[in-house]
């Protein structure tokens, strides 16, 4: 199955971003909140360059199988981006993609860091530093989070054929690959 096919192939790419976003530093107590702003301003400008593109790739029975439109998250994370005091700053890319598997892979990125932001929200939360940070964009599926990881990869198991294996890894590739160069 292609989710497994994706966790084995880019875990060193997971790993390395997880070093960037200094997540271990969330899980110790000392993550602070110029840390969760440098987070949210990242995902920010990796859903502002690449969730138009994806959600543009994926097919219209996908899409409602997957129920494209809920997942869209971009506002949430410019409610954060609000709260926070952030500008709204952009990096151009206007990324490329190649075809749907290529739009899964990076799907695959985005609904991972979904199921992962849920718990660094519920880390984040026990920290008087953070209690008064609303978590719009970590917090999206609220109690739905895994039906809805389960849901994207049930259908992208089914939808990815050995032959587009490649360009969905690819697409996953290419999204860590974004937010590995992206700097502040």
């Amino acid at each position: 199955m292609i989710s497994e096919i994706l966790k084995a192939d880019t875990k060193i790419l997971h790993d390395r971003v997880e070093a960037k976003f200094n997540s271990k530093r969330i899980f110790d107590g000392t993550f602070s909140l110029n840390d969760y702003r440098n987070l949210i301003l990242y995902n920010y400008l990796f859903l502002k360059n690449f969730e138009d593109a994806v959600f543009a790739s994926i097919s219209e029975p996908n899409a409602e199988e997957l129920n494209l439109e809920n997942r869209r998250k971009l506002s949430l994370i410019e409610k954060d981006l609000e709260f926070l005091n952030l500008e709204k700053s952009a990096v151009p890319i206007l990324p490329e993609v190649k075809n749907e598997a290529e739009a899964f892979g990076i799907l695959y990125i985005m609904e991972g860091s979904t199921l992962g932001g849920n718990m660094i929200a519920k880390q984040l939360s026990k920290n008087p530093d953070f209690y008064e940070v609303p978590f719009n964009y970590f917090r999206c599926y609220g109690d739905k989070t895994g039906s809805y990881w389960k849901n994207f990869k049930e259908v992208m198991d089914r939808q990815i054929t050995q032959e587009f294996e490649d360009d969905c890894i690819s697409g996953a590739q290419k999204a860590y690959q974004f937010l590995l160069d992206l700097s502040l």
